[in-house]
């Protein structure tokens, strides 16, 4: 599993992307992060996830697209792929 890490796709300034980031640092994930108003391509994945449209953030973990989840999905997703040694509520 240690080839799982999870994505996020979102905005230097949208405070739910800035969360999830310092929440991946707070309980040691790492991460990419891609910012879709600066990478074309991140744009465009982001698009083809929501049919077009451009919402975030979205996280990517394994096979599970989290469109602007809430900390206990993510969680859940990350439980699911062994990332999360233990499930915060």
């Amino acid at each position: 599993m240690d080839s799982i890490k999870p994505t996020l796709y979102g905005t230097d300034w949208c405070p739910k992307t800035t969360g999830f980031k310092n929440y991946f640092q707070l309980i040691g994930i790492r991460y990419d992060y891609y910012n879709v108003e600066k990478d074309p391509e991140a744009e465009q994945a982001v698009k083809d996830m929501n049919g077009g449209k451009i919402k975030f953030p979205m996280v990517v973990v394994g096979e599970k697209k989290l469109k602007n989840p809430s900390i206990q999905d993510l969680n859940i997703a990350l439980n699911s792929y062994g990332l999360l040694s233990q499930q915060t509520e």
